[in-house]
Formats: structure tokens, C-alpha cells, sequence
């Protein structure tokens, strides 16, 4: 049998197959990774137990887990298991406590759309962190998102004393973190000076990015927040179920900046990464879709 010159034989068709095959491999996505860096999934440090006892501790009004916040009128304890059920995606089953990776990038993405509404709107907007040896980065991310979308960032260079020990505010690209002039220092939750010296040092912001008693106390003040909010926060997450003007996003908040690198990446991310990373189809919240629970 003669041969049909190669010239003359019909083009090939592709092959879907050995076509996918040359397709460089897809790395894990923003919900994988941010669960091995135990950001969110199973708590590394709660217990169910731990989690409860705060929530029974908030229910009898216990200023040391409010935040900054006012007792809540009529809260039980289940009303405060609703809230944690909708924020952090964890029913209280099992000894371990839990942070699923979904309610992390939702809140996330509903926390971003807002940052870049207000600031589109010409708004102004106050970063603080109460742990800065972890989410610094991440807010220095937003804050620079901010300002690049038509925010005015509200900062000082160092605020008055707060409490003993001659400690201030500092800002750091445009982030106020507590100091003692030689370390940055973590929030304990445990008084609300650096949160309300803050609020005093800045004019009113139309709306703050924080976390603990920077977020409660705020919030206490009737301005609306993005909060990030681990699982000891309880008290922001039955803030924000009962309409308080409240975005959050439940994450670990005692990683290394590293941990967090999903987060940052999506602060920019185009929708053609979003599918890449792992957040695309998640719900967009805006400024309309502020959940509200009754009572």
C-alpha cells in the first residue's frame, strides 16, 4: 500500500489529554494552604472546653472576654453557639475546636470588597492590630490597597500614654501597634486604653480594621469594623450575628507572618488568580449583605 505523503495527510487533532499532560501542576489552593499552616481547620490551641467556657463567660457579661464591648442584653448561651456556628463554621462537636477554611476566605473577601467600597467612596479608615508579630502583614497589605483605591489612611506618629509603663501607639506603614519603645506587644485583652487612645488620637474613622479590643472597642463606639477574630473573640463574633456593623474574619491569629501569606496575596489578586487560589464562587458582601440575627 502506497503512503499519503506526509504534505497531503489531514492536521492531527489535539489531544485533550496529552495536552493536560504538559500542563504544569496546580499547587495547593488558599484554602489547603491555610489549613497546613493551621490559620484555619482544627485549633492548635483551643479545646472545645476552652471555647465553651468562654462563651458561658461572655453570656454572664464578664468584661475580660467583651472586649471593649457592652453586655450583651439577653444573650444565652444559645444565641452565643449560633454566632459561632456562622462565623467560625464549628458546631462545638469534637475536643478539638475548629476554624473552617471556607468561613476564613469568605470572610476575607467580604472584609476586602468593604475596604475597597469605603475607600472608592473617599472614606477614611484606622488599621491597629493586637497582634502584630502575626497580622502585620496583612494589614499593611490593606492599608496599602486602601490608599491605592482613594482612601484617606488615618495615622499619627505615636500616640499619648497608654497605661503604665510609658507605653504608646506607633504606626508602622500606616498600622498602629502597642510599644514599649523596645517591643512590639501583643493585646491580652485584659484593658481597652490602647484601643481607646487610639480612637481619641485620630479623628472618628468611617471604618477600622482590627482585631480584639481595637475591634470591640470601636465597635462599642458605633463604628463599623472589619475584624479579624481568633477563636478566644467570641465576643466579636456575637457582635457581628446580632448586626453591630460588624465584617469577620475567623482565623488563628498567633501564626507567623508567613501563615498568612494566602490572605495577602489575595488583598490584589485579579479574578483570574482568585480561581488559581482556591476563592473563586465565594460569596462578595457588600456594604448591603452585613449579617443580621435577631434578638
Amino acid at each position: 500500500m502506497t503512503r499519503r505523503p506526509a504534505s497531503r495527510r489531514p492536521p492531527k487533532l489535539d489531544d485533550p489529554a496529552r495536552d493536560r499532560a504538559h500542563e504544569p501542576p496546580k499547587g495547593p489552593t488558599a484554602r489547603e494552604r491555610l489549613k497546613t499552616a493551621h490559620v484555619s481547620g482544627r485549633s492548635t490551641r483551643y479545646g472545645r472546653d476552652e471555647v465553651v467556657t468562654t462563651m458561658r463567660r461572655l453570656v454572664d457579661g464578664d468584661p475580660r472576654v467583651r472586649l471593649g464591648l457592652p453586655p450583651f442584653r439577653g444573650l444565652t448561651m444559645e444565641h452565643v453557639e449560633t454566632a459561632v456556628t456562622v462565623t467560625f463554621g464549628w458546631k462545638g462537636d469534637g475536643p478539638r475546636a475548629r476554624i473552617a477554611p471556607s468561613c476564613t476566605l469568605e470572610g476575607f473577601a467580604a472584609a476586602r470588597t468593604r475596604v475597597r467600597e469605603v475607600a472608592r467612596a473617599g472614606g477614611t479608615i484606622a488599621f491597629a492590630t493586637g497582634r502584630p508579630a502575626s497580622l502585620l502583614t496583612v494589614y499593611r497589605a490593606l492599608a496599602a490597597m486602601a490608599v491605592d483605591a482613594g482612601a484617606t489612611v488615618l495615622e499619627h506618629t505615636e500616640s499619648g500614654v497608654v497605661g503604665r509603663g510609658g507605653r504608646r501607639l506607633w504606626w508602622l506603614d500606616r498600622v498602629a501597634v502597642l510599644t514599649d519603645h523596645e517591643s512590639l506587644l501583643a493585646d491580652t485583652g485584659a484593658g481597652t486604653e490602647a484601643a481607646e487612645e487610639l480612637l481619641f488620637t485620630l479623628p472618628r474613622p468611617t471604618l477600622v480594621v482590627a482585631d480584639r479590643s481595637f475591634a470591640g472597642v470601636a465597635l462599642a463606639q458605633g463604628i463599623e469594623v472589619v475584624a479579624f477574630a481568633d477563636l478566644d473573640a467570641v465576643a466579636l463574633a456575637v457582635a457581628a450575628w446580632r448586626g453591630g456593623g460588624a465584617r469577620i474574619v475567623p482565623l488563628d491569629d498567633r501564626r507567623p507572618p508567613q501563615a498568612y501569606s494566602p490572605l495577602v496575596e489575595l488583598v490584589s489578586a485579579e479574578p483570574a488568580d482568585e480561581a488559581d487560589l482556591g476563592l473563586a464562587g465565594l460569596p462578595v458582601v457588600s456594604d448591603a449583605g452585613l449579617p443580621t440575627a435577631a434578638p
